[in-house]
């Protein structure tokens, strides 16, 4: 059994600043509407799993991935504000759905200027996205590293 009393980590998405989900310009994710968590603004577009889990599903346009803890948190990694628009352009996949992941393995590779010419705004979102089985989020704001850094801790509200 998870212990729902043991702080889980969440690390940065990539390399870059965090910011609070208020700060990011959408109006969906900045009210919390789609679930609790953070942004990073990066300064480079390798894209790392945030937490151990299972891939659950790769948006066939590439920019949104959904992983799966073993304690049954469900996340979802967003890069960019309406970067579905670009069907896949500027981004590379680098794992499938059914795939365990690590803390730290690279899920993606993407093109920040391929965005940016399309005035996209480049966010790495990730958000929990059922917030009534987190408590006491706790999020780290600054620069850190990718798969390394750690960006917020939260426990299990559930038994």
């Amino acid at each position: 059994m998870f212990n729902r009393n043991k702080e889980q980590l969440l690390f940065y998405p990539t390399d870059g600043r965090l910011i609070p989900l208020s700060e990011v310009p959408d109006e969906a994710f900045a009210s919390g509407m789609l679930g609790v968590g953070f942004a990073v603004e990066p300064t480079e577009g390798t894209i790392y799993a945030p937490m151990d889990g299972v891939v659950e599903s790769v948006a066939d346009a590439r920019h949104a991935y959904t992983l799966v803890h073993r304690n049954g948190t469900a996340l979802l990694l967003h890069v960019g504000i309406d970067s579905v628009t670009l069907k896949g352009e500027g981004f590379l996949a680098m794992v499938n759905e059914g795939d365990r992941v690590r803390a730290g393995d690279v899920l993606a590779r993407v093109d920040l200027e391929i965005l940016r010419a399309h005035q996209i705004p480049t966010h790495v979102i990730v958000l929990l996205t059922e917030p009534e089985t987190v408590r006491d989020l706790q999020i780290n704001t600054g620069k850190g590293l990718g798969g390394r850094s750690e960006a917020a801790r939260y426990r299990l509200a559930r038994t």
